[in-house]
């Protein structure tokens, strides 16, 4: 049954993106009417700059080998985590979901009003068939070329791959080499298509693993059987984590923007804290 996971990093991230966001509805009241200082808000756009910089991914990721303890051991991780493997994975694992939940709201954020509402069509080709057939394709590949590979940990790695990671997206459809090369439509459809089939990538993900629990090599000691793991592939992925999901952002987005253009008409809220009302919403949804 699942269960919401309440643990430190989540609360730590609501809290401090709550706060960001609910401070930021009225920030322009607080700081004109009551004279606070602008010391801490004049920073915020810096941080709205860092996010966008992901043109650099590449760079940073060469710069990340270089400086690992693979390479120049300049920067050592399984140190830093009081050498604990585990808990070093954990902290790896908050980190990349924190990079990504923020860039997948920017994502969002970039696209005109009412867009996916016009773009359906293009989009379910993209997240239908298309991400259907990358599965596949990458599956079979993964399985040819890896030896002794059962076909279901094939799908596995290949439902891993199949989504188009918005960060790396972000290299064509921003800046110079975009401007010049890439038509402006198809910079909002990649947007689009990258930001929303991180979570359409579950059912791709989840299926092989519930086949493997429940099925491969008789369920290991797990109870069940090729109906129950497509009952909870059904149940717990399509149903709790994509549609709830779906509900939940959807949900939360219209209430933060109804209570931006709240805040904006009777000019509480500055210019500062709307630029960054963005990341902070997607700090406390993660």
């Amino acid at each position: 049954m699942p269960t919401l996971e309440v643990v430190g990093f989540n609360i730590v991230c609501a809290t401090l993106g709550g706060f960001i966001a609910i401070f930021g509805l009225v920030s322009y009241l607080l700081k004109e009417r009551f004279y606070l200082s602008e010391s801490c808000t004049q920073k915020l756009p810096q941080l709205v700059h860092a996010v966008k910089l992901t043109t650099y991914l590449v760079i940073s990721l060469i710069a990340g080998i270089i400086f690992s303890p693979g390479a120049t051991n300049l920067i050592r991780p399984l140190e830093y985590a009081l050498n604990d493997q585990e808990t070093l994975n954990t902290v790896t694992l908050y980190f990349t979901r924190l990079v990504l939940g923020i860039q997948l709201v920017l994502a969002g954020v970039q696209l005109p009003s009412r867009y996916l509402r016009v773009e359906w069509k293009s989009l379910s080709l993209l997240l239908g068939p298309g991400m259907t057939a990358m599965w596949l394709c990458t599956s079979l590949l993964v399985w040819a070329f890896v030896p002794n590979l059962n076909f279901l940990y094939a799908l596995a790695v290949g439902a891993c791959v199949t989504p188009t990671d918005p960060v790396l997206s972000n290299t064509i459809v921003k800046g110079k080499f975009a401007d010049k090369n890439i038509p402006r439509e198809l910079q909002k459809i990649i947007i689009a298509e990258s930001g929303t089939n991180d979570g359409l990538g579950y059912p791709f993900l989840f299926l092989p693993l519930y086949l493997i629990k429940y099925v491969m090599e008789g369920g290991a000691g797990s109870e069940g059987d090729v109906g129950t793991a497509i009952g909870m592939w059904f149940y717990e992925t399509w149903i709790y984590e994509i549609i709830l999901g779906v509900v939940y952002g959807a949900t939360v987005g219209w209430i933060a923007k109804e209570l931006l253009h709240w805040a904006e008409e009777r000019k509480y809220v500055d210019r500062e804290s709307f630029l960054v009302f963005a990341i902070a919403l997607a700090v406390s949804q993660l």
